[in-house]
């Protein structure tokens, strides 16, 4: 194929390699918007809820529709019992948050709530002192389902002894520990409830602008090889 004093005259493994990496990076340009599209289906979800009024958990309502619910158990909390959810990261700062169950009245089921985010100090060793729950018969939040984390760090390994670490909430192997049901759900405290831990909650890890910065750079990346295709396969004729 020429074109005026050049021709164009692709060598076949670079008509290959040209056309299975754009199409590559058009794959993950579309999965990024994708990401980007289900992070403002959540947001909005997540948004929409928070301007509700809390309401009493009712254990006769379908928990499959609880997700950023704004909820307000009443019980006692398991001052004894508390997990350290490992490998949290807020602004920067490695740290963990504080777990502790939550016993609801006149029920046998147990509520994990999620007190808050702390930085580990110095050093890991010894484990952090626990700030007391200070809460009366009732604490308000907002309901989480935890789902498979995207990455697993490790399996949830317990001992006998108190407070424990873990790298992500399990409910399977926690429910181990008591004769009592949890439900399927993390209450996230609401941040007027007492206590010193920082509680800014938001279900997205990374904005949806963010996958849709990722998507634009890959984009970019197919329209770059398509370019080097022509360019780099364009002879001058005599």
């Amino acid at each position: 194929m020429k074109f005026g004093k050049h021709e164009f005259r692709p060598a076949r493994w670079s008509i290959l390699l040209t056309a299975a990496g754009m199409a590559l990076f058009v794959a993950l340009g579309m999965w990024q918007l994708q990401r980007a599209a289900l992070k403002d289906s959540i947001q909005a979800s997540f948004e929409q809820r928070l301007a509700e009024d809390y309401h009493e958990l009712n254990l006769a309502d379908d928990l499959a529709d609880v997700q950023y619910r704004k909820l307000r158990l009443r019980g006692r909390y398991h001052d004894a019992h508390h997990f350290l959810l490992d490998n949290q990261v807020h602004r920067g700062r490695a740290g963990y948050q504080v777990v502790t169950p939550f016993y609801l009245a006149d029920s046998d089921h147990i509520v994990l709530v999620n007190r808050g985010w702390a930085a580990w100090g110095a050093s890991r060793e010894p484990v952090p002192e626990i700030l007391p729950t200070n809460a009366g018969d009732s604490v308000s939040g907002i309901a989480f389902v935890p789902g498979e984390p995207a990455l697993v760090l490790g399996e949830v390994e317990l001992s006998g002894n108190w407070p424990q670490l873990i790298p992500y909430v399990d409910l399977a192997a926690l429910q181990r520990q008591y004769s009592e049901q949890l439900l399927p759900l993390v209450l996230w405290l609401a941040p007027e409830q007492p206590g010193a831990y920082v509680r800014e909650w938001d279900p997205v890890w990374l904005p949806p602008e963010k996958s849709r910065a990722y998507a634009v750079q890959w984009f970019s990346f197919a329209a770059i090889a398509l370019i080097l295709f022509v360019v780099l396969n364009l002879r001058k004729t005599e």
